[in-house]
């Protein structure tokens, strides 16, 4: 379930899941006492959200948890263009692949 700008709850349906959505989807967070307000936006293999801190970044990734592509931090704001890894494949590798103790 993602929240709304309202504060409702959104369920998550085949069309608009977090990792692979085929709509776009817009979430925007509200600035509280506690918290900064941002955005996070969705859409197949595009994700943008806003960050609290000034960095930079750009780096390649091939991971069980991105999947395949780029990630970039630029100020106050991070960019992920990644083919998402299906989580057969994810599991299969942590099995297999993984460092044994």
């Amino acid at each position: 379930m993602s929240q709304t700008a309202s504060g409702r709850f959104r369920k998550q349906k085949w069309y608009n899941k977090n990792v692979f959505p085929l709509v776009p989807v817009l979430e925007i967070k509200k600035a509280d006492e506690h918290n900064t307000g941002g955005f996070t936006f969705r859409w197949l293999i595009f994700t943008f959200w806003t960050l609290d801190s000034f960095s930079f970044e750009a780096s390649i990734v091939c991971d069980t948890h991105w999947g395949l592509g780029l990630t970039a931090i630029l100020p106050y704001l991070r960019a992920v263009i990644c083919i998402p890894c299906p989580e057969k494949i994810s599991i299969y590798i942590d099995k297999k692949l993984s460092r044994r103790l």
